[in-house]
């Protein structure tokens, strides 16, 4: 039984078995796998060769963005107190809340960084299962 017949609605294509998925878990494992080349420069030290490497240990590091980085203009100064800004019952910005709250939203980014690459390589994991005779990628 179609989905379209279920409930009306058209029917989604690979589940009526009228259109064929496509899909490559070999090239999702390779998309995975250049995604966790980046990971590890952004999972290093603070430092490399007396720069700073935007590494998370960086930002936690260096990240504390001020008028001095930023400028004093108007604009500028309100952007140095607001960014990333963690309010605070009475409502007003601090560069400390700015600063706490960048590194709080830069680590969410490398945790979300990780998960991606995981949840590519389970999808590629899960096709394979589904359709081991296939064989475009299982490396199990």
């Amino acid at each position: 039984m179609s989905r379209a017949s279920m409930d009306g609605a058209p029917g989604w294509p690979g589940l009526d078995g009228k259109a064929e998925l496509e899909y490559d878990t070999a090239l999702m494992r390779k998309v995975a796998e250049e995604l966790e080349l980046h990971l590890g420069p952004l999972k290093g030290a603070a430092h490399d060769e007396g720069y700073t490497t935007g590494s998370l240990k960086s930002v936690q590091v260096n990240g504390g963005l001020t008028e001095r980085e930023l400028g004093s203009w108007p604009q500028a100064s309100a952007f140095a107190k607001s960014v990333g800004m963690i309010p605070d019952p009475g409502g007003v910005a601090s560069l400390e809340q700015g600063n706490a709250a960048l590194r709080h939203v830069y680590q969410l980014f490398m945790t979300r960084y990780e998960e991606a690459i995981k949840a590519i390589r389970a999808n590629a994991d899960e096709y394979d299962r589904a359709d081991p005779h296939r064989g475009n990628g299982a490396d199990a």
